[in-house]
């Protein structure tokens, strides 16, 4: 198997994702900080959306720590992430109030990651063995 060292690019892209992690992180903290200070008008709500920020800003700190590690599966799950931040992205150009300054602080970074997730050099080095030898059996 060729030399699966990381690169500057796999660097790159676990920064991006590390910053996009270490976001969900803040503002799963200011969705609870909200919570506790202002009585929310829908507490389910709330609470759903809170979770579902923290349950997010977990699951890009597991798939940063994996890519950084050159884990095979966190190319999957990085790869929906992106695709979702950019679905947002494009979303908050359109709409009643367009916020085209929210858009490029998601769209930028969300074509970033996905073109570095499929260079080559990327490519390879997550499509190591997840058992953490740098040997697969021959097929």
């Amino acid at each position: 198997m060729p030399d699966t060292k990381r690169t500057p690019l796999v660097t790159l892209l676990v920064i991006i994702l590390g910053a996009e992690s270490l976001l969900m992180a803040g503002i799963s903290a200011f969705l609870l900080l909200e919570f506790v200070i202002d009585a929310p008008d829908f507490v389910g709500t709330a609470l759903f959306l809170t979770a579902l920020c923290i349950l997010a800003a977990v699951w890009l700190a597991i798939i940063t720590l994996g890519a950084w590690r050159g884990r095979s599966w966190t190319r999957g799950g990085a790869l929906v992430w992106q695709f979702l931040q950019l679905a947002v992205g494009i979303g908050s150009i359109q709409g009643l109030v367009p916020r085209p300054d929210i858009a490029s602080w998601l769209v930028l970074p969300a074509v970033v990651a996905i073109v570095l997730l499929l260079t080559p050099s990327v490519s390879l080095y997550l499509a190591r063995d997840d058992a953490g030898d740098d040997e697969r059996p021959e097929e």
